[in-house]
């Protein structure tokens, strides 16, 4: 499995992949790259293939949402955050784990009206995202 950088000029985007022909897609959206790179690495190690995106904005032009199965986004972001992504991507009917190190009664409440299907609590327990993912079937 190897990562590449999508070498298109303004779009802040990297490509990590498992069998690119098989692997339900997933893309990542948080501005933090080690967060990104970690997620990366533990989806391509349960067989997934990954799309990384250093900002909301970044997937929302990208030529590659068509192809994805679920997006897991950080909340709190530059530009465009993880919540408005959630709404945007609700008539997709793509699913949306959202994570943040910040929950409130207001994020959880928003998370709930845009149809997240889970909010993830940094530090998270990878076993909870795990099984998250698998509950999905992708």
């Amino acid at each position: 499995m190897v990562g590449i950088p999508c070498l298109r000029a303004g779009e802040p985007e990297f490509v990590s992949s498992g069998d690119p022909d098989t692997a339900p897609v997933i893309a990542v959206v948080d501005d933090d790259e080690d967060v990104r790179t970690a997620m990366g690495d533990l989806l391509m190690s349960l067989g997934y293939s990954a799309r990384m995106f250093e900002t909301a904005d970044a997937f929302l032009l990208s030529d590659r949402q068509p192809h994805i199965n679920c997006v897991i986004s950080d909340v709190q972001m530059p530009g465009t955050n993880g919540l408005q992504l959630a709404r945007l991507m609700r008539l997709a009917k793509v699913p949306i784990i959202l994570i943040t190190a910040f929950p409130t009664p207001e994020i959880e409440r928003q998370a709930e009206g845009a149809k997240v299907r889970k909010l993830l609590v940094k530090p998270f327990d990878s076993r909870d995202l795990i099984a998250e993912l698998d509950l999905l079937r992708l």
